[in-house]
């Protein structure tokens, strides 16, 4: 056998593409100087597509959906259904009832954000080795990477608040989310699920305590003038995706990444664990909020009165003039020394716990909305083992999810906010033009615009600061 039908021989059983018989053998300039028997070194052209700034191209059979082969397209299809639901819950008209398209619809309140945010902790624990976390120098690397893409997702983010929608912008939150998480990349599945769970069950307490707990000592989280100082707590009680519960989505994600999701079975046992979640979630916050009065079931059945179950769109200003998630039984007040205090602190209101409805903020949501996100998770990628191109949309919006949150956001903008619409007819010209950019773009190139943007600066960065080999 021949050195020609011997590399065709290898190539078919690797699966790769064998060389044509009428190119000429040629050999890489190391291996011609080392001789014929050194083997040639496979790393200096993948390191240096990695520090390019040009796009790299598609490789390989299209239709796959996704920006790589190696990619778990169920993973990246829950990340375009998350970004598809939160256009529903941005410009779609919603109501209650699940017999209607908007009743439909009405479900992405909440539970979008929620599973955006786990696969975002399970993205944390790709870039850190899955089942076998980073150590050493690895592990130093994949830091620092992550700080440099915290603080390109905070530009981001703090672009994309200049348009001045009426979005809650979640890119400043994943930023810091990344920062926190970095202490808790070497660990293990069992411990991440303990924290997540104490994170949520502690949260929300939290979340509702703090103000009347710095009220009755004469402090506050709600200053009088904005002057950035308060930017952390804003960002652990106050904000729209308060840190002190919405880490535990982060944490249940990482915990996620470091299982095995290779077989079957494994994949059925999650998404069984996680309708456990959802039902204990979801019952529990009707049982709880019809114990106190007020049954949270308008989400899923439709009252006497259409006009009762109409949600605003996340992100939407509150009629309270209370920041997102804080409880509204707390009174604020300016005074002449501009101290912010608050008046006669009340106790928290244990009834605003009792609920498991969307953007609330409650264990109740955590365990719902938590489940729900494994339970779609698992099933997208059971369904992806067997049937990769009929999730080929999704996981073509998924992959390129930086991006196209960008691009809603500004056509949101473009669109004058359309937060009272009359039917979804923007909402699917959205959802179709992005679905089909991102089919078109993966057809040519192998990664989103803003996704190389920031893979390339952070790479480009570790290896600025890299220790040099010893000569």
């Amino acid at each position: 056998m021949t050195t020609r039908t011997r590399a065709a021989y290898r190539c078919r059983l690797d699966g790769a593409a064998a060389p044509r018989h009428d190119a000429p053998m040629t050999h890489p300039p190391e291996r011609a100087a080392a001789g014929a028997g050194a083997a040639p070194s496979p790393a200096a052209p993948t390191d240096r597509s990695r520090f390019s700034w040009r796009l790299p191209r598609r490789r390989g059979a299209y239709l796959t959906g996704t920006a790589g082969a190696g990619r778990m397209v169920g993973l990246d299809a829950a990340r375009g259904a998350a970004l598809i639901g939160m256009m529903a819950a941005h410009v779609g008209l919603t109501t209650c009832g699940l017999t209607s398209v908007p009743g439909l619809l009405n479900q992405a309140h909440g539970r979008a954000a929620v599973l955006f945010s786990v696969i975002a902790g399970f993205s944390l624990g790709i870039m850190s080795g899955r089942t076998a976390p980073h150590t050493g120098e690895q592990l130093v690397r994949t830091r620092l990477r992550l700080l440099v893409r915290s603080a390109l997702l905070l530009v981001l983010g703090a672009v994309l608040s200049t348009f001045g929608t009426m979005v809650a912008i979640i890119l400043g939150y994943y930023a810091a989310w990344l920062a926190l998480a970095i202490p808790v990349l070497t660990w293990r599945a069992r411990r991440l699920f303990v924290l997540a769970g104490l994170t949520a069950a502690i949260g929300p307490v939290l979340v509702q305590g703090a103000p009347w707990a710095l009220g009755r000592a004469g402090l506050t989280l709600f200053p009088a003038v904005s002057d950035g100082n308060s930017a952390l707590l804003s960002f652990f009680f106050t904000g729209a995706y308060s840190g002190a519960l919405w880490m535990a989505y982060i944490y249940l994600g990482l915990g996620l990444s470091r299982l095995d999701w290779s077989r079957r079975a494994n994949l059925w046992r999650l998404a069984g664990a996680g309708a456990l979640c959802a039902v204990l979630g979801y019952a529990g916050g009707w049982a709880a909020s019809a114990a106190v009065g007020d049954p949270d079931s308008y989400h899923l059945v439709s009252p006497a009165d259409p006009a009762q179950c109409h949600e605003e769109a996340d992100g939407a200003p509150q009629d309270d003039g209370v920041l997102a998630g804080a409880p509204s039984s707390q009174t604020v007040q300016s005074g002449k020394e501009g101290g912010g205090a608050v008046a006669d602190p009340e106790p928290p209101d244990l009834a605003q716990l009792a609920t498991a409805a969307p953007h609330s903020q409650t264990t109740f949501e955590a365990l719902g909305s938590g489940g729900t996100a494994m339970v779609l998770i698992a099933l997208l990628q059971l369904i992806g083992r067997r049937a990769r191109l009929l999730l080929a949309p999704l996981a073509a919006v998924g992959s390129m999810s930086l991006t196209v949150y960008c691009g809603h956001i500004a056509v949101i903008w473009a669109a004058d906010n359309p937060y009272d619409p009359v039917d979804n007819r923007l909402f699917a010209a959205m959802a179709g033009g992005f679905i089909v950019l991102a089919m078109v773009w993966f057809a040519i190139w192998a990664r989103g615009p803003l996704e190389h943007l920031v893979h390339v600066i952070s790479v480009r960065a570790t290896r600025a600061v890299a220790p040099r080999p010893r000569q």
